[in-house]
């Protein structure tokens, strides 16, 4: 049985009077990949804050490689995991290379320069997520999707055990959304763990090898993405009326929606 990376009990989390998550239980071990599907306003960026040690449970607690995230500096949690955000706006203009270079802050000291390890480090991050031939472009200046590969590859460039993505499609294409799927596969195949929340169903189910429906505070369900994906599970969560079939080229679950449900069943 794999160890944990990341682990939390029994974990509740509200804003002010309002809970959001309730007694959510879950690990996260080397080369896993775990999606957490719901609808707009389910708690999932928030799950995603918790675990990561942004926010702090108000219940339960969040181990990150068997240590209580709570007694672990920020430094040593971006050294072990490593956040991808909706959006990420900034007041500065950065390249390419120096965005992706910041991935390495968590290694060093405060001020520090770079090294050539951190350069090598950069740039096989930047060959991966295939932003190379970005690297003298300024940030504003790129599509939203290739902002995204730069986001994921400054995230490698932490060099972290686990890789924490919300909403990682929004604002992408079709085409981007196949390039960021072959770009998952290809690094959890090199055994970093990864953490997806998203609305977007079609794309969990091609991406994901485990799949939780966050509904109401806590998980519905959960499974492979044929467990979790059925016409019963999509009515009770997000209230619609849905045919579910099967991708025939991949055999991954495939939903198309069809109708909304005043009243979920």
């Amino acid at each position: 049985m794999k160890t944990a990376l990341v682990e939390c009990r029994d974990v509740s989390f509200g804003y002010g009077t309002r809970t959001v998550l309730q007694g959510i239980s879950l690990g996260i071990a080397e080369a896993d990949f775990v999606g957490v599907i719901g609808p707009n306003g389910a708690g999932k960026s928030t799950l995603i804050k918790v675990l990561s040690g942004v926010l702090r449970p108000s219940e339960g607690v969040v181990n990150l490689s068997g240590a209580d995230m709570r007694s672990l500096s920020r430094k040593k949690v971006a050294a072990e995991l490593a956040v991808v955000q909706q959006e990420e706006a900034s007041d500065f203009s950065f390249t390419v290379t120096e965005e992706v270079m910041m991935g390495r802050a968590p290694h060093h000291g405060g001020l520090y320069f770079e090294d050539h390890s951190d350069r090598v480090i950069v740039q096989e991050a930047m060959d991966k997520t295939r932003v190379t031939h970005l690297a003298e472009r300024r940030i504003e200046t790129l599509s939203g999707g290739e902002r995204q590969r730069v986001r994921i590859a400054r995230a490698l460039a932490q060099q972290p055990k686990i890789l924490f993505l919300d909403e990682p499609t929004n604002h992408l294409d079709l085409y981007a959304q196949l390039s960021l799927i072959e770009l998952m596969r290809n690094i959890n195949r090199e055994g970093i763990a990864i953490f997806i929340v998203s609305h977007d169903i079609n794309f969990m189910c091609e991406s994901c090898a485990h799949l939780k429906i966050l509904h109401e505070t806590s998980f519905y369900c959960q499974g492979s993405p044929r467990d979790v994906i059925t016409e019963e599970n999509l009515a009770h969560s997000f209230n619609i009326k849905a045919l579910v079939d099967v991708n025939p080229i991949t055999a991954a679950p495939r939903m198309t929606p069809l109708a909304r449900l005043e009243n979920a069943p």
